[in-house]
């Protein structure tokens, strides 16, 4: 009988302790940034530094964001609700962001979406060598720190893209 469950354990090889992390959660967890933030890569690194120590005795990391697009319902609805207050910001290393809250830096779709492909990218970055897996998906872009190759996706909230990226990666082969 077909219960859509895959089952990854194996007797072959030891159970391994998986992080589903969803990203924009994370990033608004760390709205009282610590003066040492600056600009936006010292803001990537306060984030790694807080996504490593979430998820130091994890084997694997599975980092997924929303994706902010324009033409959406969900897009129309949070244009309402801020009633034309959004400020768009450029993304970049040293994009100064000392005497911004991190919610009037968030307050844009576009800003939002640029920080979350940013994220992905420095998470990899940081961690290129590291022994621990860790996959990333922002903007329909699903990339890891090993050689794993994913299909694009085109779901728009997180938590749908967990359950995706995570049966992606069960039945990817692991390079060798």
């Amino acid at each position: 009988m077909d219960t859509g469950f895959i089952d990854t354990t194996s007797t072959d090889q030891p159970s391994r302790k998986i992080a589903l992390v969803d990203g924009m959660v994370l990033v608004q967890r760390l709205s009282k940034k610590p003066a040492t933030v600056v600009t936006v890569k010292d803001l990537s690194g306060c984030f790694n530094d807080r996504l490593m120590s979430l998820t130091r005795d994890y084997d694997e990391i599975i980092l997924v964001f929303d994706t902010y697009r324009t033409d959406s319902l969900k897009s129309a609805t949070r244009d309402k609700r801020r009633q034309g207050k959004a400020i768009q910001y450029q993304v970049r290393d040293d994009t100064n962001i000392k005497h911004i809250p991190l919610s009037r830096f968030l307050s844009h779709d576009q800003t939002k979406a640029d920080l979350t492909d940013y994220l992905a990218a420095k998470i990899l970055e940081y961690n290129r060598g590291s022994a621990k897996l860790i996959i990333t998906s922002a903007s329909g872009n699903t990339r890891s720190n090993t050689d794993l190759l994913f299909e694009e996706d085109n779901q728009e909230e997180a938590d749908t893209l967990l359950i995706l990226v995570d049966q992606q990666r069960c039945i990817t082969p692991k390079p060798s």
